[in-house]
Parts: C-alpha cells; sequence; structure tokens
C-alpha cells in the first residue's frame, strides 16, 4: 500500500516528541511493507527539512495573528491557501498514495480541499486531545481564543467522521474520540529506541559534569514543559547541596527562564549555579545522561496524550520523580521500584532530595523486562495489523486537478486581527 503521512514539523532528523512518534509510526509501516513517504508543512524554525517538504513563511504566519502556541491551527489555514496548497498537492498528484496517514488534524483542510469527492484511506493519528490542550495551554499564559478552540474542537470531530482508523496514545484519549465518532480505533503507546551506550561519551561526560550529581530534565521547546518545571521544582533552587544539580537538555533550554515567573527574577543568577542548560544533543549523549542520571525528572503539569520522556525515563532503569499526569497511559509505573508519583511542589522537592540521598538498588529482573515492553517495536505491534485489515477502494482516489499559479498569498480574515491576544 502507497501511505503518504503528512505532519507540520519535518521527520528527517526527529528531536521533540511528536517528530520521533511519526518517524517511528512511518518506520513500522515500511518494515510491514508499505511505501511510506513523508511530508511536512512546517515553521522556518526547523533546521533540518527533507527535499520534498514545504517550508511557511514567517510572515504569513504571523499575519494571522494567532499565538505562538496555536502555530499548528494557523498552519492548518495555510495549508489551503497559496501556494502552499500546490506545492504540497504536487507531491501527492505524483504519488498517488491509497491511504493517507495524518499525524494529528492539522493538514485535514488540506486533505479535503485536494480530495472533494472521494478521499484516500484516512489513518488518523492523534497524539493528544488538541482542543482540549491547547485551551489549558492558553490559559496557563493568561491568554485565551475561544473561536479557535471550537474551531479546532469541530476539526477534531471532522476527522473522527471521515477517518477509516484512529491511531492514539493511551486510554483516555481512546474513549474521548470514540465518544467523538472515531471507528477502529487501535492503542499504540509512545515508546523508546534501544539505549546503547557508549564508553568514550560517558568519559567525556564525566569531565563537562565534573562528576557532580545531577537530576536529568529532557524536553522540547513545548511551553508546558517550561511551565512544569518551575511548577514542580520552585524558581528558588537553593535546596540543592552544591554537589547537586540540574541537567536541563532539549530544545526547552531555549525557554526555560522565559516562562520563570517573573516575580522570582532576582534568583536567576542564584538558580545558575544549580542548572546547566546543555540544549540539544545527539542520542550518543542522551542515552548517557539517561542511564547515568541520579534521578530523572518528569515535572508534567500540563498537555495530553501521553509523554515519550516518559518511556525513555522507565526504560533507563534510574530512579524517577513524575508528577500524575507524566505516567498517563504509563499507570503501571507506580507500582515500579524507585519510582515516585509526587502532585505538588513540596512532595516533588522532597523526592527528589530523597532519590539524590539514595542509592540505586539492582532491578528485579520481571521489572526490568517490564520495563522494555516499551520499545518500539512492541508498543506499535498493532499498527501493521490494523491497516492490513482496512480494504483499500477498487478505485483510487482521484486529487482536484492544479490550480493556475497565485504569487500573493489570499489570507483568510480574522475579525479580531487587529486586537492583540489576551
Amino acid at each position: 500500500m502507497k501511505i503518504a503521512q503528512l505532519t507540520t514539523y519535518p521527520t528527517i532528523m526527529p528531536r521533540h516528541g511528536g517528530q520521533i512518534r511519526a518517524f517511528f509510526l512511518a518506520h513500522c509501516l515500511r518494515y510491514a511493507g508499505h511505501d511510506v513517504r513523508s511530508l511536512a508543512l512546517c515553521e522556518p524554525t526547523h533546521a533540518q527539512t527533507a527535499r520534498d517538504d514545504v517550508i511557511l513563511n514567517k510572515r504569513n504566519l504571523s499575519a494571522l495573528h494567532y499565538s505562538p502556541m496555536l502555530a499548528d491551527y494557523a498552519t492548518s489555514l495555510l495549508a489551503t491557501k497559496e501556494p502552499y496548497f500546490e506545492r504540497l498537492a504536487q507531491h501527492l498528484r505524483a504519488f498517488l498514495p491509497d491511504a493517507i496517514l495524518l499525524e494529528q488534524p492539522w493538514l485535514f483542510p488540506f486533505v479535503r480541499k485536494l480530495y472533494p469527492d472521494q478521499m484516500p484511506l484516512l489513518l488518523y493519528s492523534a497524539h493528544n486531545i488538541e482542543h482540549t490542550m491547547k485551551a489549558v495551554m492558553l490559559q496557563s499564559v493568561g491568554q485565551s481564543d475561544m473561536e479557535a478552540i471550537a474551531a479546532i474542537e469541530a476539526l477534531e470531530a471532522e476527522i473522527c467522521a471521515h477517518a477509516d482508523a484512529t491511531i492514539v496514545c493511551a486510554q483516555h484519549d481512546y474513549e474521548i474520540l470514540a465518544s467523538m465518532g472515531a471507528k477502529n480505533l487501535v492503542i499504540c503507546s509512545n515508546g523508546v529506541d534501544s539505549l546503547r551506550q557508549k564508553p568514550d561519551v560517558e568519559q567525556i561526560l564525566q569531565k563537562s559534569l565534573a562528576s557532580r550529581s545531577f537530576a536529568l530534565f529532557v524536553g522540547s521547546a513545548h511551553v508546558p514543559n517550561a511551565l512544569g518545571f518551575w511548577d514542580m521544582l520552585s524558581t528558588n533552587l537553593s535546596y540543592l547541596r552544591p554537589e547537586q544539580f540540574i541537567v536541563v537538555v532539549g530544545s526547552v533550554g531555549r525557554i526555560l527562564y522565559q516562562y520563570a515567573p517573573e516575580k522570582e527574577s532576582i534568583l536567576h543568577l542564584l538558580n545558575e549555579q544549580k542548572i546547566k542548560i546543555l540544549g540539544e544533543v545527539s542520542r550518543d549523549v542522551l542515552t548517557t545522561l539517561l542511564v547515568k542520571a541520579n534521578v530523572i525528572l518528569l515535572p508534567l503539569t500540563l498537555g495530553g496524550g501521553t509523554n515519550l520522556k516518559t518511556a525513555e525515563a522507565i526504560v533507563a532503569n534510574r530512579p524517577v520523580v513524575a508528577t500524575s499526569l507524566a505516567i498517563r497511559g504509563f499507570e503501571f509505573a507506580r507500582n515500579l521500584t524507585n519510582f515516585a508519583i509526587a502532585d505538588t511542589q513540596e512532595r516533588f522537592i522532597a523526592a527528589l532530595q530523597a532519590a539524590f540521598a539514595k542509592t540505586q538498588p539492582p532491578l528485579p529482573k520481571d521489572e526490568q523486562n517490564l520495563r522494555h515492553n516499551l520499545y518500539w517495536g512492541l508498543t506499535l505491534a498493532p499498527l501493521a495489523p490494523l491497516v492490513a485489515s482496512l480494504e483499500v477502494p477498487s478505485e483510487p482516489a482521484v486529487p482536484a486537478p492544479p490550480t493556475a499559479s497565485k504569487k500573493a498569498l489570499s489570507l483568510p480574515h480574522r475579525a479580531d486581527s487587529a486586537q492583540p491576544q489576551t
């Protein structure tokens, strides 16, 4: 089967959770014998893009006057406008897919416009309940946009009505999307790639970290990651001992201080001594940090779906301090050795201090086996049988013919576009 995977982020060099999940979904389907082509309509902030990815103009995004937290929704609006529609459409006309794998709902308006009569098989890969998550994210920084949230909810409902099958991360999302009309649902939880450690990388890191004890926090530049860090760890990190600090990995390091409460900015200099921001690192470095951390932190307080970083923390076999939200979809983690669940700042910090003070005991063999069930090859096992069960229409879906080339972009109008987002 020929499958076109549509995303709003490139997957050629996956970094954040959405990219990684989409990458392994495509890999799983290719392994099952399908011809999968991945196409992205993405923001220009991505450093690595594939040849066929379509890059948005930053000015076009800005002209829509949406909060940065709604950039993917703005992308969905631009996907049906020129020149982006034709740039994407030409790839699908050349490929003529039997099925479309839609990662999140954002490019469904493009699919709907390209196939006005009959769509190919539609596989909806839902990473979150988007309208709920977006509303909470906006609220967390004192913003709201009820019109956009309602439009996103309507978009999700429309996809549920049209999709031939829906792939979700957790039981929670399964139940909500089923109530919205989704059919042929299957749960494929987030997973991890193998954690292979390289001795030379470990030696370099030991020198870089001066052999100090460290807690590891890994995240993308997703606002809930930064907010959760300060919510659960406090903006005053003076409780950490001189030989202890927090290592921050991933693009969350770029926004961490941006989302620290302003009233606590006086503590910035103190916290700089307690936090080491490494930024985006190679897979080898991340693996070494995961398996050598004194404790792994999962301070998630906002968001939906399941947290890919939770799967990594479980497989790393290190002590973990997590919120209840961080283990959504991985509830069995409550019974794991050295896995603390804390939902208040006081308890989270106390669990962190306790983890620093303890020596990690050997894990029981049966528990190690349970943790290793989270490799992608196992978590995505239901995917290939699901796709094989779907019947490809005898007549291929015919995309709309090319339209006359348009250099000027026709932007959708917002009635409140002159007003600041509050």
